[in-house]
């Protein structure tokens, strides 16, 4: 067994969320993680670590968050994870809740993204949907961090470069976040050429950063420990949209809620 795979099971068995709920995200650490640094990848866990400990700052970025949803004109309402609404499974959801419920969970990734520089990256199933009263509320537990300035800035320029249609600005994202020649590949999995019916699939994700991963291995690249968190966001991401079985409008998603930093 590989260091790498050592610290994960580390991360993985610490009061951080059950091994069954993140199932398909610790099928994707493995060749994430080998592109990580150690020392980079240890920092990274023990800060989540930590965060999810401090309950006091949780709650301040609980309501961080509420005010920047707000300003962005998201509507979705953001609780603690204990003691929250029960929200409704996929499979009992309308098809417009459903359609609505997926946009919303697009709005609020590019959000977190765009105007803070704090992200909660638990986004999945159990997590964020409709309650009884037909309102959206997003309970997720305290998985949330700082981004490095640098690394976020790099992940802004990646998506505004590729929604904007500025080559430049998105050669330079992909260029600063050390994926370096595997930009084709992320055009492919944005949805290039068409992102206003995107279908979201776990597997498909997994099969990109396997190639991402493979790519980057042969040309000796090292990522930044933010892929870590990362990693936990898209995931989460990914399962909910899966979930709710629908093609999304991803271009109008990012396109209401960018804002240039």
């Amino acid at each position: 067994m590989s260091a790498h795979q050592i610290h994960a099971d580390h991360l993985t068995n610490a009061r951080t969320p059950g091994r069954g709920e993140w199932s398909s995200v610790l099928e994707l650490i493995p060749p994430a993680f080998n592109l990580i640094p150690l020392r980079s990848m240890a920092r990274q866990g023990v800060k989540l670590i930590s965060n999810a400990a401090n309950t006091r700052r949780f709650s301040a970025v609980l309501t961080n968050t509420q005010i920047d949803l707000r300003a962005a004109r998201v509507p979705i309402i953001v609780t603690e994870h204990q003691g929250a609404p029960q929200v409704s499974s996929a499979a009992n959801l309308t098809l417009p809740q459903r359609r609505w419920l997926g946009q919303l969970a697009l709005e609020l990734y590019f959000a977190q993204l765009f105007r803070s520089d704090t992200a909660i990256v638990d986004l999945g199933p159990s997590r964020l949907g409709v309650d009884v009263a037909g309102d959206v509320v997003w309970c997720p537990r305290p998985l949330y961090l700082q981004w490095d300035q640098q690394f976020l800035q790099a992940l802004r320029d990646l998506y505004a470069g590729f929604f904007l249609g500025d080559r430049d600005r998105f050669r330079r994202g992909v260029s600063n976040l050390g994926l370096g020649s595997s930009g084709t590949l992320l055009l492919r999995h944005l949805g290039d050429g068409n992102q206003r019916s995107v279908r979201f699939s776990i597997t498909n994700l997994r099969v990109t950063l396997g190639e991402i991963s493979a790519l980057r291995s042969a040309e000796d690249a090292r990522l930044h420990g933010n892929f870590v968190a990362l990693g936990f966001y898209l995931t989460s991401l990914h399962e909910l949209l899966e979930s709710l079985d629908l093609r999304f409008d991803v271009r109008s998603a990012f396109m209401r809620t960018y804002r240039e930093g």
